[in-house]
């Protein structure tokens, strides 16, 4: 249970985060589209270095937080939106910091025409603020949102990265 590995006020920022994940999946990108670019699938967006993919059934720490609403039916949001979603967990090594992850995806994302969402950003950093054990970015491409978070376990310092890749 997630509240037991992170604390009573994680659960919350947990709710917060799940509810960012549902929003950006759900939503047009902030701040207007990026326009340009053809869709990209999850298996061709960058792979952090020294990363290992984790099937999300393994995952102890990423997936009983956000395997559940991974899963559900792509919703359908109205005006012949609907929403495709795909996701892949990573193993990093323990020192990666969040940082570090964001330097790498923004250096690789910007160059191929996503930008960090503005509102969300706002939002996020916030939540990254309260809890250091899980923390998360939204980027926006045409009609695509990818969420990434880094999730570390407190007892191991055992950390995992999802990249969440939503389809508009």
């Amino acid at each position: 249970m997630p509240a037991t590995i992170f604390g009573w006020r994680s659960g919350v920022v947990i709710f917060v985060f799940s509810a960012a994940l549902m929003f950006s999946a759900c939503s047009v990108p902030g701040g207007g589209r990026v326009i340009g670019g053809q869709l990209v699938q999850i298996s061709e967006l960058p792979i952090y270095p020294g990363a290992t993919l984790v099937d999300p059934d393994a995952s102890q720490i990423i997936g009983p937080l956000f395997n559940d609403a991974q899963r559900q039916a792509p919703p359908f949001i109205g005006l012949g939106i609907e929403v495709d979603k795909a996701y892949h967990i990573f193993q990093v090594p323990q020192a990666t910091t969040f940082a570090a992850i964001k330097v790498f995806y923004a250096d690789k994302l910007q160059s191929a025409g996503w930008r960090e969402d503005g509102g969300m950003k706002v939002l996020l950093t916030q939540l990254n603020a309260t809890n250091p054990n899980l923390q998360g970015g939204i980027w926006v491409r045409v009609d695509q949102s990818l969420l990434l978070a880094l999730a570390t376990d407190p007892r191991t310092g055992n950390q995992e990265l999802m990249l969440s890749l939503a389809t508009h």
